[in-house]
C-alpha cells in the first residue's frame, strides 16, 4: 500500500525497546496527503543487522517463507513512548502492531505448517488515533489476498513476529502477475540468501506453528 505525499515531518523518538532494535532512537517521516486517503510516517532506526544484506537478513531471522496473506485481524497498540509535537509539547505513544492470518505456501528458511492459515503479527500499521500508518522506511504493509515472501521471528510465547525494514517482500514477476512465485527473481533471491545465510548469534525461540 502507497500513500502519495508532500511535506516532511521530523518526530524525535527515544530509546524504543522492541525486537531486532539495540538502542534505537527512532524518527518519522510523516508525509501528509493531497487527497482524502491516510499519510504515511516512515520510521528509521539503528538496527543489530544490515537489512540491505539478504544473507544477513535471512540468517537473523527463524524463518523465511512464501505466504499468501489470509485476513487482517485487527490492530493492537505497545510499547508507549513519549514523542515531543511540534509544538514542543509531549504526549504517549504506542506503536501499532497489525495482525493476519497466513497461509504458507513454501517454506524456505523452517518448516511451518503449511495446512492451514497461522496468525502473524506485524509491526506496523495505523495509529490508535487513526491519522496515519507507520511502517518501517524500506518496509510495507501486507495486502490480504496477495503473496509475500516473510521472515519472522519466533517469541517466547510461541507467536511469530514480523518486524523490521525488510520483513516481507511482494512476490512479482516482470513479466506476468500470475507467474508462480518461483519464477520471482524476489523467491531466488531468497532462496540464494538462505544458501549464504550469515548467523547472527542472536536468542531463538520455535514458533507454536512448526510442523511436527
Amino acid at each position: 500500500m502507497k500513500f502519495q505525499s508532500k511535506t516532511k515531518i521530523g518526530i524525535f523518538i527515544g530509546a524504543v525497546v522492541i525486537l531486532l532494535v539495540i538502542g534505537v532512537l527512532f524518527f518519522c517521516i510523516a508525509k501528509p496527503s493531497t487527497s482524502d486517503e491516510i499519510k504515511t510516517s516512515y520510521l528509521r532506526g539503528t538496527f543489530s543487522i544490515d537489512y540491505s544484506d539478504l544473507n544477513a537478513v535471512v540468517g537473523d531471522a527463524d524463518y523465511a517463507f512464501v505466504g499468501t496473506v489470509a485476513s487482517e485481524e485487527g490492530t493492537v497498540y505497545k510499547d508507549a513512548v513519549t514523542v515531543e509535537t511540534d509544538d514542543g509539547k509531549t504526549r504517549e505513544v504506542s506503536g501499532p502492531y497489525t495482525n493476519y492470518t497466513v497461509n504458507v505456501t513454501k517454506n524456505i528458511k523452517g518448516n511451518l505448517v503449511t495446512d492451514t492459515a497461522i496468525p502473524i503479527q506485524k509491526s506496523g500499521g495505523l495509529s490508535e488515533d487513526g491519522s496515519q500508518y507507520f511502517v518501517y522506511e524500506g518496509d510495507e504493509l501486507p495486502v490480504v489476498g496477495n503473496e509475500y515472501i516473510f521472515f519472522a521471528y519466533a517469541q517466547p510465547d510461541g507467536s511469530l513476529l514480523i518486524s523490521g525494514p525488510v520483513s516481507n517482500m511482494s512476490v512479482s514477476d516482470n513479466t506476468s502477475d500470475i507467474a508462480p512465485f518461483s519464477d520471482s527473481t524476489e523467491y531466488s533471491d531468497i532462496v540464494d540468501a538462505y544458501n549464504n545465510q550469515v548467523d547472527s548469534g542472536r536468542t531463538r525461540f520455535t514458533s507454536s506453528y512448526e510442523a511436527k
